[in-house]
């Protein structure tokens, strides 16, 4: 399923009607392709991008100056985080390139090459540390102080996702066929699981505390199950059922909530322990992410060229192309997007 999102993408795009024109955007930052992932630094004075042209981009998030450049050889980005408050920078490509990169310079501090391409990147609570798996199923820790790998994992099978655990101690990784693998990291013991249904696996988020875990599946259900941190409960707890497939899901702060978004062209939020929705908001295509604000009063939701804020009066952004992501800043005033169209944007919320 995850291969065919940019068919799909691109056909949604081409048959798709355009819509007039809303809010002009306060700042546009022009790249040379797409734009595959945007964020603030910790003081939200710099934005940094990724792209399909292989570049990951500091920008000033006041003017837009471009401020510097990682040239990742023309390779298509996966992913690019902030390290170490905004001094450092970690991006992968298509190839499993891994960089970390001085932001003052742009220089390479460390260097890893994956075998397949990474499909999740992510840093453990003290910044020292990266998560990195691939589609092939190889993962490692990379030890962001020395270079060196600081664990290895092997699931002898395609990859879909992967995360640390709440408590950093295992890391967990998932396939579409349903497997979920589990590897503790001071034992190298390693555990393999299945969610109780049967449907085509999209994707696994684990509570804070890892005594649930919310998994969704292409036949549109997302449901919460009880987990003691490597199994997931045979039977579930609640659960909705979207009428296309599940793109995602996400727990409010205190975890009673689930927002839930699809290919069914709707954004459902529902209660964790019973499943009963309540709200829904209806797109015009289907949704490719969404988000609550700091104080989840206000949802942000992206389809089609379309970013959707949901207000007292919603209103909505327009891009040139498919939006790929969305993200409030810290006090939910602004609003950066990325696109296709090769801009990443802050509109004022």
């Amino acid at each position: 399923m995850n291969r065919l999102l940019p068919v799909i993408l691109i056909l949604f795009l081409l048959f798709a009607p355009v819509a007039a024109q809303g809010p002009e955007a306060a700042l546009i930052l022009e790249h040379d392709s797409g734009v595959v992932t945007g964020s603030w630094n910790e003081t939200e004075t710099e934005i940094l991008t990724a792209t399909e042209g292989g570049l990951a981009q500091v920008w000033s998030a006041e003017t837009g100056e471009l401020l510097l450049a990682i040239d990742h050889g023309g390779s298509p980005l996966t992913a690019a985080l902030w390290v170490d408050a905004g001094a450092a920078i970690l991006s992968a490509d298509e190839s499993g390139l891994v960089f970390l990169s001085a932001r003052e310079d742009g220089d390479a501090l460390q260097r890893w090459q994956l075998d397949g391409m990474p499909i999740a990147l992510a840093l453990n609570t003290a910044g020292t540390q990266a998560l990195a798996f691939t589609d092939v199923g190889g993962g490692a820790i990379l030890s962001l102080l020395d270079g060196g790998l600081a664990a290895e994992f092997d699931a002898r099978a395609e990859i879909s996702g992967a995360a640390f655990s709440a408590d950093e101690t295992r890391v967990r990784a998932w396939s579409e066929d349903g497997t979920v693998y589990a590897w503790h990291l001071t034992s190298a013991e390693s555990f393999e699981t299945r969610p109780p249904h049967r449907g085509m696996l999209q994707g696994l988020l684990w509570n804070t505390d890892d005594t649930r875990v919310l998994a969704w599946f292409t036949d549109g259900l997302v449901n919460v199950y009880e987990s003691d941190g490597l199994s997931i409960g045979r039977g579930r707890i609640s659960g909705l059922r979207h009428n296309s497939f599940a793109q995602q899901a996400i727990w409010s702060a205190d975890e009673s909530m689930v927002m839930s978004w699809a290919g069914d062209d709707t954004v459902h939020i529902w209660s964790a322990d019973s499943g009963r929705s309540q709200r829904v908001y209806r797109h015009e295509d289907w949704v490719i992410g969404a988000r609550w604000d700091p104080a989840e009063e206000r949802v942000l939701s992206w389809s089609h060229i379309y970013v959707y804020l949901w207000e007292a009066e919603p209103r909505r952004f327009r891009h040139g192309n498919l939006v790929r992501g969305a993200i409030w800043n810290s006090d939910a005033t602004q609003i950066l997007s990325w696109s296709w169209d090769k801009t990443a944007r802050i509109w004022d919320a």
